[in-house]
């Protein structure tokens, strides 16, 4: 939930520094599909009690129709950043066979607990390989949204802000006037 809320937040502080969220009517983004698709298998891995096996079969089509989205959409201003997050994530996920590893610190100051035989799409991990880029971040469970999150999360939400930024600061450039040379036009008797 913090990743959607991080987003909001970054889309409403887009008017507060004088950007126009309008201008990003303007940016053509294709298959939208793919992302929109993307997330929604994200929200049903990480909220509905999924047989393991098939959750980590959505949870890694998920990534694939990411990148499928991310490459036909690559000349977005902040794109890049936004699927390095993304890239980071996908690299814990891959090296520790479909599963996010969480920190046993961050599990316990978020007041996590793994209950259940279905699939997690972050949890502990026993010899967790790749663990830095793991979720080792936490929102104490006394905050409001208490979660873990990973430097992937924080990196993929940096990208957002710098892609919402800078798409609703452009301005359609004006048309240039036609080159001119250096002559001197003749003087007027």
């Amino acid at each position: 939930m913090i990743l959607p809320v991080s987003v909001l937040l970054l889309i409403i502080s887009v008017p507060l520094t004088g950007g126009r969220l309008s201008r990003l009517a303007n940016i053509e983004i294709r298959w939208i599909s793919a992302i929109l698709a993307a997330l929604a298998l994200q929200i049903w891995v990480t909220t509905i009690p999924t047989d393991p096996t098939l959750g980590t079969v959505v949870h890694f089509l998920s990534y694939a129709l990411g990148i499928w989205f991310i490459w036909v959409n690559r000349k977005v201003p902040g794109l890049v950043v936004t699927s390095s997050g993304g890239a980071m994530n996908l690299a814990a996920i891959a090296a520790n066979g479909g599963v996010m590893p969480m920190s046993p610190e961050a599990m316990e100051l978020a007041g996590m607990t793994h209950i259940g035989d279905h699939f997690v799409n972050s949890g502990a991990v026993e010899g967790a390989r790749l663990a830095w880029l793991g979720d080792v971040f936490a929102i104490p469970a006394s905050w409001p949204l208490s979660n873990v999150f990973s430097i992937g999360d924080v990196v993929l939400v940096v990208g957002v802000g710098v892609m919402l930024h800078r798409l609703s600061r452009q301005r359609d450039l004006p048309e240039q006037p036609p080159l001119t040379t250096n002559a001197v036009e003749p003087a007027e008797a």
